[in-house]
This record gives C-alpha cells, sequence and structure tokens, in this order.
C-alpha cells in the first residue's frame, strides 16, 4: 500500500505519531547560471527591482516557513532555525539553505523549497536583464536525525562504517527459534553503516565475552552491537558481559536508548543495558527485539557516526 495513499486510493498524509522527537537538520544547494554583466549589475545594486540577494534570502526563508502550503503531504513543522547563505563562483550564483528543528520528522522538503523559492526570486528580480539565467540544479547535501541517520550527497564521500552484531538468545542459537534481529539491523541502519560479521550465540557470558573481544581486538570493529540478554531473568547477562570486557563506559548511549523508548513502552525502565569503549571499538547493547531493536537504532544514530569519528581520531575533540 502506498504510504500516501489511504485504503480508497486517495491522498493522506503519514500518520508520525508513533515516531519521538528528535534534532533535525538539513543542508539544501542550489544555483542558477547568469551572465557576467548580471552577476555584476547584482554585486553592485544595479539591477532595477532593488537588492536581489537581500530579497532572495527573505523569499528563501519564507519557503522553508511556508512548505506545508507548497508540498502537499508534508508535516507542519516548529522550525528552530533557517540559514540562507548565497554566493557566487564564476558565472553561477549559489544558494545554501540550513533548518533545524526538533519534530518527529525532517526538514529536507522545507531546506529544498528555500532553495527554489531562493533561486526563483533571483530569476523574478533579474528576468528583464538576463532572459537566458538557468536554474542548473537543486540537491540535498546533507541531513542528520531520524530513522534514516545521517545522509551526505555522494560528490562528498560518505564514510562507510563497518560494524557486527551479537545476538545473545538460548532458543535462536539452539535453532528452536528464527532470529529476526539481524534482518532489523540490515533495515534500520543507514547504507553507509554495514554489516559485515554477525553471529548467534547462547546466553552465556563467556561466549558473549569472547565474541566482544574477538570483534574488538582481532577484527578492530569500529561497532559492536549486542542484542539480546538485556532484563532480568537469570540467564540474561549480556550487560556482565560487555562491563566484563570494556575499559571505558559510554553508559550515557544506553540511556538515550531508555529516553527514547521511554516514550513507546512502560517497561523502558526494566533494561539493564550498557554500552562502553573496548581499544578502538564502541559496544552497544539493545534489547532482544526486531522492534527494540529499530527503536533504539533510530534513537543513537544522529549522533552515532560523529562519537565514531571521535574514536577512530577523524574528529578531535577537546
Amino acid at each position: 500500500m502506498f504510504t500516501h495513499l489511504d485504503e480508497n486510493g486517495r491522498g493522506q498524509m503519514v500518520d508520525i505519531s508513533d515516531k519521538s522527537k528528535t534534532i533535525r537538520e538539513a543542508f539544501a544547494r542550489g544555483y542558477i547560471k547568469l551572465k557576467k554583466e548580471t552577476i555584476e549589475a547584482i554585486k553592485n545594486e544595479k539591477i532595477k527591482k532593488g537588492d536581489v540577494l537581500a530579497i532572495a534570502q527573505v523569499a528563501a526563508i519564507q519557503g522553508v516557513k511556508n512548505t506545508p502550503t507548497i508540498i502537499p503531504m508534508t508535516h507542519s513543522l516548529l522550525l528552530n532555525s533557517v540559514k540562507v547563505d548565497f554566493y557566487f563562483e564564476d558565472t553561477f550564483l549559489y544558494c545554501d539553505v540550513r533548518v533545524k528543528c526538533e519534530g518527529k520528522t525532517g526538514v529536507e522538503m522545507e531546506a529544498l523549497t528555500g532553495v527554489s523559492c531562493g533561486l526563483l526570486t533571483v530569476y523574478d528580480m533579474c528576468k528583464s536583464m538576463d532572459k537566458s539565467m538557468s536554474i542548473e540544479k537543486i540537491y540535498l547535501v546533507e541531513k542528520t536525525g531520524g530513522k534514516s541517520g545521517h545522509f551526505k550527497h555522494e560528490s562528498l564521500n560518505e564514510k562507510i562504517y563497518e560494524y557486527g552484531v551479537i545476538v545473545a538468545s538460548d532458543t535462536r542459537a539452539s535453532g528452536e527459534n528464527k532470529d529476526l534481529v539481524i534482518d532489523s539491523f540490515k533495515e534500520a541502519m543507514p547504507d553507509n553503516y554495514r554489516l559485515t560479521y554477525s553471529k548467534i550465540v547462547p546466553d552465556n557470558i563467556e561466549d558473549i565475552k569472547n565474541e566482544l573481544i574477538y570483534l574488538a581486538d582481532e577484527k578492530n570493529m569500529a561497532l559492536i552491537f549486542t542484542s539480546g540478554g538485556t532484563g532480568f531473568s537469570k540467564r540474561d547477562v549480556t550487560p556482565e558481559a560487555t562491563e566484563a570486557v570494556i575499559e571505558r563506559s559510554a553508559s550515557s548511549i544506553s540511556d538515550a536508548i531508555r529516553l527514547y523508548s521511554k516514550e513507546k513502552t512502560n517497561n523502558w525502565m526494566l533494561s539493564r543495558a550498557t554500552s562502553g569503549i573496548r581499544k578502538n571499538s564502541l559496544i552497544i547493547n539493545l534489547p532482544g527485539s526486531p522492534r527494540a531493536v529499530k527503536e533504539s537504532i533510530y534513537a543513537i544514530l544522529p549522533s552515532l557516526g560523529h562519537g565514531l569519528d571521535i574514536l577512530s581520531g577523524d574528529i578531535k575533540q577537546h
């Protein structure tokens, strides 16, 4: 079934009631090709209609704010900030729009609409002088927040992160129950996160420890997830296994997951999951159910890549 059509084939907005609020940011860019004399006229404020860039900047902001009235199925959002920049390169005038909000859905459409309105306003202001203008390209440069996590346009050479998954479950390890968790990771993790190792082990502290040590010490895996064994059962020993091998705590990651889960279930407080660092590897405990795995991933994705970059030394933190 199409998400934007109801059971009668009529248009509808996607229901985002079950989503939680996160910080969402989007950065869009576009450019318009101009004659050199048009560029000079803009720079020297010689266009008869007025200050082109000042009016285009306001138009871009208005475009962002009015996106729900222009694009039919977008949601109304309470925006935190809108930043618009215009700059010249060769015979092109570029428009960059950055939008930020705290909400349940992304602001990509707002940023893209802002760029469109800004460039169209430049066209309108200059058309009496330059009828050969052409808006060449409008595209999403980068976004953060939400289910899809951190996206960068392919022109920015998006970084690839490899990760491994250890599923702790007696019944799945024995074959009594089928595992669905590994597929949940593949569905929830963005394309620039690649699952390169997965294994199902019993709820045994030594088995879990051995797998964590192997991935961190021998495979040098940057990101390691465990799934299962974080509750109150006597066989739930994943936190103990994790605490036995980590060298530094990163428990705030697990706290963030619990806070996110608080909006989904009354049982959020029963999670004993923890997170930590061993050598150059970040280890994160997740729940055992496929749905809870996805929700946990959505909770941490906005900052996960940044944390991994700091851990690897690609970003210096002071």
